[in-house]
């Protein structure tokens, strides 16, 4: 049997768009991945992960609409807002502060994959639905009965 195909991406290829200006005031979904996504984001790293996120928002101004995080993953809907940061130089900053604390707290190697999965949220797109999608990621994994019930997900800034 053939062992399965995955596309890799070079150190010099960028996943962004080209061309386009990651700094403008809209929405996008974003996906961040642990390393090897293996499942570390739980009890008192998922909390701190969640702790980094509000005080990067809140130094920089950028907007976050929801965000989940998962044992291996973290969802986030935002928009850079008045930050003048692109979407990469939020998530840079963001994987920075987490992967201090988590090493830290006694945590080894690298903490995220290389890259982080974007979704430019369009005009004809429905913020609540991606909202809602995010919120429901513990639910549609068996990790919570209800979304409300997941202990690593909010909403912050009211969706326009």
């Amino acid at each position: 049997m053939k062992p399965a195909y995955y596309k890799t991406y070079g150190k010099n290829r960028s996943l962004r768009l080209k061309g386009f200006d990651y700094s403008t005031d809209r929405a996008y979904f974003l996906t961040l991945c642990v390393k090897e996504e293996t499942p570390l984001l739980q009890g008192a790293l998922a909390n701190d992960v969640a702790k980094c996120l509000k005080q990067l928002r809140e130094k920089y101004l950028f907007k976050i609409y929801v965000y989940c995080i998962m044992p291996d993953h973290v969802h986030l809907l935002l928009a850079p807002g008045d930050s003048g940061l692109t979407v990469s130089e939020i998530i840079q900053r963001f994987k920075s502060l987490t992967a201090r604390s988590y090493n830290s707290n006694g945590g080894q190697g690298k903490l995220w994959q290389r890259y982080f999965y974007d979704h430019i949220v369009r005009k004809e797109e429905d913020l609540n639905r991606i909202a809602l999608y995010i919120l429901e990621n513990p639910v549609r994994k068996g990790l919570a009965g209800y979304w409300e019930d997941w202990p690593y997900s909010e909403t912050l800034d009211p969706i326009e």
